[in-house]
């Protein structure tokens, strides 16, 4: 049910965003976006692993309490790491957040830990592996990598539409090069609460579209805000995905 209320969700949102903007009525909608989009991502990364039709066998997932506890670490942890960047400008920069995201906990969007979780999550969907330290160590570093390929998409687009304003010019089209490397390092970071992903050509190929059509959709909020680097790199991010997918041997095992 979530990745049908996503896909609705991110299509009327993609109209609205790329044509007449998002009506003031419908303002809370930019928050629920994206916690639908990190709830579609922990559905994908704690599904069972013999899927099964049953409404039951399908709830079970969410009772998990190593669900609810990475989650909220990684949510915690994003959120911790926002409010220091907010009050003490380290380590992404100065900046500030409108109120586009929804309420505010101590000048931080309650909102932007669910997108440390979409994001954090996603890209270690498309990484892999997790089943050992070793294992887990490599998929951080993946993570990481494809963390900072949407920020450098994300981040200029959020402030150009003033999502978020940074103080300092500079860096790449205005925002710092610290906040690149900023979302690098916790991206990799927080992934190591992340238990091992599914292995199955279904859910990574779901995984990859959820990636590919976000950093799209940016990207081409970039190309209308004259940001052509960004939409750039995301036409790379798309490609780069589809070439991960295409070489992943996840890719050749079926869900039964």
């Amino acid at each position: 049910m979530i990745q049908w209320v996503y896909w609705v969700w991110y299509a009327i949102g993609a109209i609205l965003m790329l044509t007449i903007g998002v009506p003031e009525a419908l303002s809370f909608s930019n928050g629920l976006f994206l916690v639908f989009y990190a709830l579609y991502v922990l559905d994908l990364i704690y599904q069972q692993q013999h899927h099964r039709s049953d409404l039951s066998d399908q709830s079970v997932k969410w009772l998990r309490p190593s669900l609810w506890i990475s989650s909220f670490i990684i949510w915690l942890g994003g959120m911790g790491v926002e409010w220091i960047g907010v009050h003490t400008h380290w380590p992404f920069g100065e900046y500030d957040y409108s109120d586009f995201f929804g309420i505010h906990l101590f000048s931080v969007p309650v909102t932007l830990g669910f997108a440390w979780i979409a994001v954090v999550g996603n890209s270690a969907l498309i990484s892999g592996g997790g089943s050992t330290w070793g294992g887990k160590l490599v998929r951080a570093l993946k993570t990481g990598f494809w963390a900072i390929v949407l920020d450098f998409v994300l981040d200029p687009v959020a402030h150009a539409r003033g999502f978020w304003e940074w103080q300092a010019p500079g860096g790449f089209y205005g925002v710092p090069w610290t906040n690149y490397i900023s979302w690098f390092i916790m991206g990799a970071f927080l992934s190591l609460f992340l238990p091992a992903m599914p292995k199955d050509r279904r859910s990574l190929l779901r995984a990859k579209w959820l990636y590919q059509l976000f950093i799209l959709l940016f990207g081409l909020l970039a190309l209308k805000e004259g940001i052509t680097g960004s939409f750039i790199i995301a036409i790379a991010g798309v490609l780069l995905a589809e070439g991960s997918w295409l070489y992943d041997p996840r890719r050749k095992v079926q869900r039964v």
